[in-house]
């Protein structure tokens, strides 16, 4: 089965009080259409592992991370990478839009980060072989990564860049 957070994340009270103060920044989005998903997987033979998965999309999850490390503090701003062109700032710009429309990115709650959030590196390269662009948001860049929350050992051979990838490897 998907794993769930442990009963440490359950109790993680800074994060939980944020999560309770600002549900409007937590919404669990998927596309995926739950009911209709379980309703499809009657017949799986691992209805243990079909239930975890169908819980996991409804109410959120992040498999194997551990955000209550003892030598990490409870809130970390990364710096981010300034853009490099005026380009690059109208790029980012219409990018967080889009991400924010299609409920992907939470909507803005000022320049200050809420106890028990981390940020991410974000920034821009340019697409290969071509003059479009891309935003990267990189949960393993910086000290205190989100990627690094993760013990490397329980995800050997997983691969982590998306939905596709991540359920191959379950």
């Amino acid at each position: 089965p998907v794993p769930q957070p442990s009963d440490q994340e359950h109790n993680n009270v800074v994060a939980r009080s944020t999560i309770l103060s600002h549900p409007f920044l937590f919404k669990i989005v998927t596309p995926i259409k739950v009911d209709m998903f379980e309703q499809l997987l009657e017949t799986h033979p691992n209805q243990e592992f079909v239930c975890s998965v169908c819980y996991a999309l409804r109410h959120g999850f992040w498999p194997w991370a551990e955000t209550t490390k003892e030598d990490y503090p409870t809130t970390v701003d990364q710096p981010n990478c300034p853009p490099q062109s005026p380009a690059h700032i109208d790029f980012i710009a219409h990018q967080f839009q889009e991400e924010e429309a299609s409920l992907c990115f939470s909507q803005s709650f000022g320049s200050d980060l809420l106890p028990g959030m981390y940020s991410v590196l974000v920034h821009v390269v340019p697409k290969p072989r071509s003059e479009k662009l891309c935003m990267v948001v990189d949960h393993s860049a910086g000290s205190h990564s989100l990627n690094d929350m993760i013990d490397h050992n329980l995800i050997a051979g997983t691969k982590m860049d998306g939905m596709r990838s991540l359920g191959a490897s379950l």
